[in-house]
């Protein structure tokens, strides 16, 4: 078993894909560290996602040092989904 995190870019046709063994709070901070690397040159990333449990602003504060993690909150904007959809898509 392993776990998947894509992130897409659609009008770009940009996609990030990472393969985890696990999906933990701290594996998903880590992906959008990714994120954060590849749009380095953008003012604010923009993230819609679904309401996972793992997808908590304090993941940032489990994996990193209070102020990279503050740094990378900074970084992005956060829209969720309703409950009942599910996509991870960059602007």
């Amino acid at each position: 078993m392993c776990n998947i995190f894509i992130a897409g870019e659609p009008l770009a046709g940009k996609r990030i894909a990472s393969v985890t063994s696990q999906r933990t709070k701290q594996d998903w901070a880590k992906f959008l560290e990714t994120i954060e690397r590849q749009y380095h040159y953008a003012e604010k990333i923009i993230l819609v996602m679904d309401n996972l449990n793992t997808h908590k602003l304090g993941s940032f504060y489990e994996t990193f040092e209070s102020k990279k993690a503050r740094a990378l909150l900074d970084r992005f904007e956060f829209v969720y989904t309703p409950k009942h959809g599910s996509i991870v898509s960059l602007l």
